[in-house]
């Protein structure tokens, strides 16, 4: 069975924070990597903060590292040239995720340090969708592709998995 994983990296808004950490932990994600300072607020996670292996590094380049020896490629969410469409699921094992900053995306450099790039087509106005809508998606075509088995349904909601 594949994993995957999301490395939060200079991500701006504290609701986007927040709601990335919820979708992934909704999605299936076996750790959620933060880069950079230690204090950081997830507001609007509501009450997933804690269901995922949370990992710290001071630097990209260090993930980068821990990822290559944990067997994860990392894929870079972004609107490039050389990107590929996430519907035809180019993945090809355990995925570490890295969306842009709402501004100014992902830098060259941090693009040089990803394995791949994604990108979401899209079909009507606006550059781009929003950090956390992408991720969501991105995480979600992952969770397709990787055959993850949904979590069972009680009450109109699904039953957290551990």
């Amino acid at each position: 069975m594949f994993k995957s994983a999301l490395v939060l990296f200079n991500i701006s808004k504290s609701r986007n924070f927040g709601g990335m950490i919820r979708s992934a932990n909704a999605l299936g994600v076996s750790e959620i990597i933060i880069i950079g300072r230690k204090d950081f607020k997830t507001y609007g996670n509501f009450g997933t903060y804690d269901s995922r292996i949370l990992k710290h590094f001071y630097t990209l380049e260090d993930c980068v590292v821990y990822l290559h020896e944990n067997n994860y490629a990392l894929a870079g969410i972004e609107i490039s040239d050389n990107a590929v469409n996430i519907e035809e699921h180019p993945f090809m094992g355990n995925t570490a995720f890295l969306p842009g900053n709402e501004g100014a995306g992902l830098s060259q450099k941090q693009q040089d340090l990803c394995d791949q790039l994604v990108y979401i087509s899209q079909f009507g106005a606006g550059a781009s969708l929003n950090v956390n809508v992408a991720t969501g998606i991105v995480l979600h075509h992952f969770a397709a592709w990787a055959k993850f088995e949904c979590n069972p349904v009680d009450t109109q909601k699904f039953v957290q998995q551990s």
